[in-house]
């Protein structure tokens, strides 16, 4: 049986209720494969825990089906005094993988975690809901990324929604740490499952929107510091970060003139003021088009 939630829309489990969100503070890590149905529970979870704390963050991993920012980026954004309301209205931060998928992009996707889950903490929230990627593979990483994300991160709570026993490499050990608690629970009867090509149109609609009002944009690498220069190439997409290594915004390399040492990029980012780096990422991308053009 299920019930639904009209102020956010969400319909869950009764099984989802047996969480009793007073009871969790800190860091809650939600885990499941591709359409299981996390990120509607960790959206779920971050309203109620809502009601029960001053300040609570939403930390968005899935670089490729991201619920708060763009593709190719992880999100965090924490409640403000209007706490019961999806996405939260609070500040908001950025970091910049570069890449719609952690595989291969393993070391920042943990390392970028742990940035935002530190930032969260230095602004005062009460509790986090990390919301991760949906790769549990073993064979393919998920396993391992899992792992070394929850010992960096430390959460007290692991959630996982599996269909049967899909998740057991990861939680299997979690269950006799002590550090930790382990929840269960179904994967809901209303999830959809998403198509390839649905999950490919996604990320163009939201990148056609963002470099909707794109300019061009000149950017002196003698004024700023280069991560990734290896990686620049006509249609590389970037991040411009601030001095704590933030992502400011996003752009597209467009021409890159040797003798003044001056890259052209497309980016609604109004001025370079306040760049402190630029960082390459992996993927292409056409903005115009919103369409990824590899590697």
């Amino acid at each position: 049986m299920s019930v639904k939630m009209t102020s956010s829309n969400i319909s869950f489990p009764r099984e989802w209720e047996r969480i009793n969100p007073e009871s969790l503070e800190g860091t809650i890590m939600v885990i499941g494969e591709s359409d299981s149905g996390k990120t509607t529970f960790a959206r779920y979870l971050f309203l109620q825990l809502c009601r029960c704390h001053n300040s609570v963050a939403f930390l968005d991993c899935d670089v490729g089906q991201s619920t708060l920012g763009l593709p190719t980026t992880m999100n965090l954004a924490l409640s403000s005094g209007e706490r019961s309301v999806f996405p939260p209205k609070g500040e908001t931060l950025s970091y910049f993988v570069g890449s719609t998928s952690p595989r291969g992009h393993m070391l920042p996707t943990v390392i970028g975690a742990h940035k935002l889950q530190k930032k969260a903490q230095e602004l005062g929230a009460e509790a986090i809901v990390v919301d991760t990627t949906g790769l549990v593979s073993r064979a393919a990483g998920g396993g391992a990324l899992k792992q070394w994300k929850i010992e960096l991160l430390k959460p007290s709570v692991l959630v996982g929604l599996e269909r049967g026993a899909e998740l057991e490499h990861i939680l299997w050990p979690w269950r006799w740490d002590k550090r930790v608690r382990v929840y269960d629970l179904p994967v809901s009867e209303h999830v959809i499952e998403k198509t390839r090509t649905e999950r490919i149109t996604h990320r163009e609609k939201r990148f056609l929107s963002y470099f909707q009002k794109a300019h061009a944009l000149r950017v002196a690498f003698r004024e700023v510091v280069v991560f990734g220069i290896e990686m620049m190439a006509g249609g590389r997409l970037l991040a411009f970060q601030d001095d704590q290594g933030f992502a400011m915004a996003l752009g597209v390399a467009r021409a890159y003139d040797r003798n003044g040492q001056e890259l052209a990029v497309s980016t609604p980012l109004p001025s370079p003021e306040g760049v402190s780096s630029i960082r390459f990422g992996s993927l292409k991308l056409d903005p115009a088009t919103g369409q990824e053009l590899g590697k």
